[in-house]
């Protein structure tokens, strides 16, 4: 086999069937009397668990940073749903994920949980790692 065969760039990257890369998608959350109970494939529902409470500033060491200075940074959120073939994360799981991926929510209303004011919609690949948070003592 020759080095160019051997190139990782010439591996097709694995896709889910439902692909939230992309956040101009938009999604209208509002469920319009439904409450949303289960996920499918690789999709994830995290609660943002960095912000601040109307979600226009990232905390970061106790710092308030708007959203809208750095898009690309990274954030933390708790898994509320995973999906059938999710096979890492689990639900209160703490997720770590750049903020440019995965298609937010307003407003939605999840079984068992009640009213989700601001998440994400994320495929499980676009994380990068379970985080656990540091407790003080």
């Amino acid at each position: 086999m020759s080095q160019a065969e051997k190139s990782i760039d010439l591996l097709a990257p694995k896709k889910s069937l439902i692909d939230l890369s992309d956040p101009t998608q938009g999604f209208d959350s509002t469920l319009m009397g439904y409450s949303l109970s289960t996920l499918m494939e690789d999709v994830i529902l995290v609660r943002y668990v960095d912000s601040n409470d109307d979600g226009t500033a990232i905390i970061r060491n106790g710092i308030l940073v708007p959203i809208n200075a750095d898009t690309k940074a990274w954030r933390i959120g708790e898994v509320l749903l995973k999906g059938t073939k999710c096979e890492y994360v689990n639900v209160g799981d703490h997720v770590m994920f750049p903020n440019n991926l995965g298609i937010p929510i307003n407003n939605l209303d999840v079984d068992g949980i009640g009213n989700v004011k601001k998440g994400l919609f994320l495929n499980e690949a676009r994380i990068f790692g379970i985080v656990k948070p540091n407790v003080s003592q």
